[in-house]
């Protein structure tokens, strides 16, 4: 089965259609972004969702330091970085956090950007657009990812139009959706239960 992270969210509007579709993932940005959302706002969000799906914290270039105390505080279960982090980073970034799952990020743009040498516990490929980190609402050519043979997360340009394409074509460990089930910049619930129904379809195939 496809796993599912719903990523960008940063109202207790969101959290209640997450709680009743159940994706495995919730992604919360600590990033500046336009879906960022403060330490605070996280715990608020965090008590509200269900205590069964894992938070995710993503975070671009972040002190180590701030990541491991959003982690102690209890609010993400899972930490992904999307920035320019590199193997000595990652690394003091794992011995301070434990045993807490560092997913890294790649900006796909072009096949040798797939062959990653990380010591994370698990990749996600997104599509490069210059001056952005995530969330673009852009695809890249799935026909570089052929050749991965590790678990990994797609991201880039996913929504309920295109996901079932997405997972018989490459059959990624898991999705990774934010602008893709949002309209006028917010999560959409139509959308979101659309996107987990047509999932679903995807897998019984």
């Amino acid at each position: 089965m496809t796993k599912v992270k719903l990523c960008g969210i940063r109202r207790l509007e969101d959290v209640a259609i997450l709680n009743e579709v159940k994706p495995d993932y919730a992604g919360f940005i600590f990033a500046p972004s336009k879906r960022q959302v403060a330490v605070d706002e996280a715990e608020v969000l965090r008590q509200a969702l269900d205590p069964s799906i894992p938070a995710v914290g993503v975070f671009v270039d972040a002190y180590p330091l701030f990541i491991k105390e959003i982690v102690d505080a209890g609010i993400i279960q899972v930490v992904q970085l999307h920035g320019h982090e590199d193997a000595i980073y990652i690394e003091e970034t794992q011995q301070m956090i434990g045993d807490v799952p560092i997913i890294q990020a790649v900006r796909v743009a072009s096949q040798s950007d797939v062959n990653v040498d990380t010591t994370a516990d698990m990749l996600l490929f997104d599509a490069y657009s210059k001056g952005m980190q995530g969330g673009t609402g852009q695809q890249f050519n799935w026909d570089y990812l052929t050749a991965v043979d590790r678990p990994y997360f797609l991201a880039g340009g996913l929504n309920p139009d295109n996901i079932q394409i997405a997972i018989e074509t490459v059959g990624p460990y898991a999705v990774d959706i934010s602008s893709g089930v949002e309209t006028d910049g917010v999560k959409d619930a139509t959308k979101i239960r659309s996107l987990m129904a047509r999932i679903q379809e995807a897998d019984k195939q």
